[in-house]
C-alpha cells in the first residue's frame, strides 16, 4: 500500500501545476520552485499544497494532502488516514519521505488535461497513475481554468 500512497503524492505534485498550466503549460512548468537547498524536507508555501484525489494504475482511489508545514497525510475515501511524512519539491519533483523506515521517493507529473489531471511516473518512468487537484490550502475548491 505505501508505493501506491507514495505514486500518489507524486501525482499531486503534477497536478499543483495543473491550475497553473492550463493555457501556456511549458512556461508554468518553468516557473516552478527551484530546488530546496537541503536534502531534509522542510516547509513549503509551495502552490502545491492542497488536496488532491488519485487514480492508481491498480484502480484504488486515494486522496493526499499536502500542507504547507510539510507535512502529508493519504486517505482512503472513508476519511482513514493510510500514510503520513514529511514533502518536498526538488525542480518539478515532488519528494515524499514517509514515516517510518520507507525511503524518500520522488516522483513526476506530466501536462494537465483540460481537466487539471495529470499523469505521474516514478523515478525509472513508470506511471503510477493519475492526479486532479480537488482543494487548494485552506479547503478552496482548485478548478481548472479553460
Amino acid at each position: 500500500m505505501k508505493p501506491l500512497i507514495l505514486a500518489a503524492t507524486c501525482l499531486a505534485l503534477a497536478a499543483c501545476g495543473s491550475n497553473e498550466a492550463e493555457a501556456p503549460a511549458e512556461a508554468d512548468v518553468q516557473t516552478q520552485p527551484t530546488p530546496m537547498a537541503s536534502t531534509a524536507p522542510t516547509a513549503t508555501s509551495s502552490t502545491a499544497a492542497g488536496t488532491y484525489e488519485m487514480k492508481l494504475t491498480d484502480g484504488t482511489t486515494v486522496r493526499q494532502q499536502l500542507n504547507t508545514d510539510g507535512s502529508y497525510a493519504y486517505s482512503d475515501l472513508d476519511g482513514n488516514q493510510t500514510e503520513g511524512g514529511r514533502w518536498r519539491e526538488q525542480g518539478r519533483q515532488l519528494c515524499l519521505d514517509p514515516q517510518g523506515a520507507d525511503p524518500e521517493t520522488c516522483y513526476t507529473g506530466g501536462q494537465p488535461d483540460a481537466d487539471g489531471s495529470f499523469a505521474m511516473t516514478d523515478a525509472q518512468g513508470n506511471q503510477i497513475g493519475t492526479v486532479r487537484k480537488t482543494a487548494n490550502v485552506g479547503g478552496n475548491e482548485a478548478t481548472p481554468t479553460s
